[in-house]
């Protein structure tokens, strides 16, 4: 792509991959703004350990004093406002943003978190936004949900069900969207659709844009 729009920025391109694969992928629509400027350098770059982390480590804390700032807290709901609060996201979008799990898995070798495959993700087939199936994937990794290459609100739907099967993915991070008295409320809001959709689209839109440099594109 970038060898055939030059003038694109490679920022936008990957921006704009995430935005049309979870589209594609039968997810929400969303507004997003182009015009940014890559870094040259890594002294432009964001410095390692801003990401959450799932679980708890050695010591019993999540996070840690890395990154743009402490993001340490001995529970999993306090360390996710840390990461997100910052950024001036609010409870709403860490919990529309933690749907995003309905997409995708996790890896191992990644992250430390999940298996090296499962029954849905050992090369058989998985549904696709259209109904139809693929095999055409790299087999390995956990999901949180069955059909984890559709994008809808199913994360909202599973986590709560004790009945779902043992191979899903189910972390703290997960598990304290219930469990937190500001959280909750979102995390059962998003069992409806329409109304995750409609909170993913703008905190996806947010988290796209932060620490980006825009030129005009107009």
């Amino acid at each position: 792509v970038k060898e055939k729009y030059p003038e694109v920025s490679y920022a936008d391109i990957f921006q704009m991959a995430s935005a049309r694969g979870i589209e594609l992928a039968g997810g929400p629509k969303i507004d997003m703004k182009y015009g940014r400027v890559d870094a040259t350098g890594p002294e432009m770059c964001s410095p390692e350990g801003n990401l959450p982390d799932a679980e708890a480590g050695p010591e019993g804390k999540f996070g840690g004093a890395g990154g743009t700032a402490s993001t340490e807290d001995e529970s999993a709901a306090g360390h996710l406002r840390k990461v997100f609060h910052r950024m001036g996201l609010d409870d709403e979008a860490i919990v529309a943003l933690s749907g995003a799990h309905t997409f995708g898995r996790a890896y191992a070798d990644r992250s430390g978190l999940g298996a090296e495959k499962t029954k849905f993700t050992d090369g058989s087939a998985t549904k696709l936004a259209d109904g139809s199936e693929t095999t055409s994937y790299t087999p390995g990794g956990s999901p949180w949900v069955e059909n984890w290459l559709v994008f809808d609100n199913s994360y909202f739907t599973t986590i709560t069900d004790e009945s779902t099967d043992e191979e899903l993915l189910k972390l703290t991070s997960d598990k304290c969207l219930w469990e937190d008295e500001k959280f909750g409320p979102f995390a059962k809001k998003f069992a409806d659709k329409d109304a995750f959709f409609e909170s993913y689209a703008k905190a996806h839109k947010a988290l796209s844009e932060l620490g980006s440099k825009f030129e005009n594109i107009e």
